[in-house]
């Protein structure tokens, strides 16, 4: 199936620089240069202990039996910092979220770090730094309350990012943006005085496994970062992104649950970062669809919205051309040759992996994309743990309100649990 895994640019870049030189002159940067210089660091929100319970332990998110009881206090805050766009351009800015802990008798620190990569967002304007927000509640809940600070990424071109697009699936970008927010969250925690361990676990969640995986490989590929992986915990991330597409072709012409969407953001993203899968957006997109569809992702309508205003159209079918499914099965189109850049087979991580996922998920395929990747990476040596949560008998009650509609996205909160209680706990 398709995966689903869940915006003057010279005059801003000189700006951006020069705010980032400033920083550094004045001991504001990060220790590796202008990536990861921290623009602006401000207080969201503090959470108690007993307005997360009350929350974990409400109708509309009752999962305290998973994440058990708050032990921490935890202050949202929302740092802006410099990082590169695709190709390594520097001069651009994104937004992370930071979930502090709150040292107290039963949260004594020092904290290790997640860092965050979040599922698929077609709104510009979402950000993580927001308590509300569905995946900051569980990063808050399953990590921050029990003594683990958070470092969640918006990626580029969301939020008050001014990156002009979003590059979806683009490993190299997601990983560097991941990196920068990680070196902006480390300075602005040492100046709140934040106990740190120097424990650093990296997970995410469907897009943001792929993004968690891509930042796990950079940092074992780059010992300038100044990064040393612990352990990560991808979840149900689309790994593999030739093996899910090529198996997505079978699913024509109604494609499946929401690949009308995520196939032109890849698409269109793609075409931006290496302007070689199609001439004219006509090549790969049918009328009426196709105007204004390369600056449709991320805009400001939801996922429902897209479809019942006509933007894009419910079937796969009815928006991608003959030629678009003779480029999946190509194995030298533009398209192809993309999708293969950006799966992340074929290297040997030496810190532990747990790939997490569901098997009955229609979305992101377990074999294609849990299975295989964890048999991939073993294959070389790699300490790589696949887990189905099917298989783990006190998720049951958890997997059993789930819908083949709202599978994948209901998996995420099974998969937090299992990488934080299998993984993180074991070496943090």
């Amino acid at each position: 199936m398709f995966p689903i895994p869940h915006r003057a640019y010279a005059l801003r870049a000189a700006t951006v620089t020069a705010v980032a030189v400033l920083l550094a002159a004045c001991g504001g940067g990060s220790d590796t240069g202008l990536r990861g210089a921290v623009i602006a660091d401000t207080a969201v929100t503090t959470l108690t202990r007993a307005q997360i319970d009350a929350t974990t332990s409400s109708p509309a998110l009752p999962i305290q039996a998973l994440t058990g009881a708050a032990r921490c206090d935890v202050t949202v805050r929302k740092v802006t910092h410099t990082t590169n766009g695709p190709g390594g351009t520097a001069g651009y800015t994104a937004v992370a979220a930071v979930l502090v802990p709150t040292v107290s008798a039963t949260c004594p620190g020092p904290f290790p770090i997640v860092a965050y990569d979040p599922g698929t967002s077609v709104e510009k304007a979402r950000t993580l730094a927001n308590p509300t927000s569905g995946e900051t509640a569980l990063l808050t809940a399953f990590f921050a309350a029990q003594g683990y600070v958070v470092v969640a990424t918006d990626y580029l071109g969301f939020s008050d990012s001014n990156f002009p697009y979003h590059p979806y699936l683009h490993a190299e970008s997601q990983a560097s943006t991941t990196v920068d927010a990680i070196r902006a969250a480390r300075v602005a925690l040492d100046r709140q005085g934040v106990p740190l361990s120097g424990r650093l676990f990296l997970t995410g969640y469907s897009q943001g496994g792929h993004a968690a995986l891509a930042t796990h490989r950079a940092i074992e590929a780059d010992p300038s970062l100044g990064l040393t992986v612990t352990g990560s915990g991808p979840m149900s991330g689309p790994y593999d992104l030739v093996g899910s597409f090529v198996a997505g072709a079978s699913f024509l012409p109604t494609g499946t649950g929401g690949s009308s969407v995520f196939t032109p953001y890849v698409v269109t993203g793609y075409q931006k970062i290496y302007g070689n899968l199609y001439s004219t957006p006509a090549d790969y997109f049918r009328a009426p669809y196709v105007t204004g569809i390369e600056s449709l992702l991320p805009g400001t309508l939801t996922f429902d919205q897209l479809i019942a205003t006509g933007r894009l159209p419910l079937n796969l079918g009815d928006l991608i051309t003959p030629r678009a499914v003779a480029d999946i099965g190509d194995a030298n189109s533009g398209f192809r040759r993309a999708l293969s850049a950006n799966s992340l087979l074929g290297w040997t991580p030496r810190a532990p992996v747990l790939l997490c996922g569901g098997a009955k998920d229609p979305v992101v395929l377990y074999t294609v994309n849990t299975a295989a990747t964890a048999a991939d990476l073993r294959s070389r040596g790699a300490n790589v743990t696949a887990i189905d949560v099917e298989t783990v008998p006190e998720l049951a009650p958890v997997l059993a309100a789930l819908t083949p509609a709202t599978y994948h996205g209901g998996v995420i909160t099974p998969c937090m649990k299992v990488v934080r209680d299998a993984l993180f706990a074991t070496l943090r």
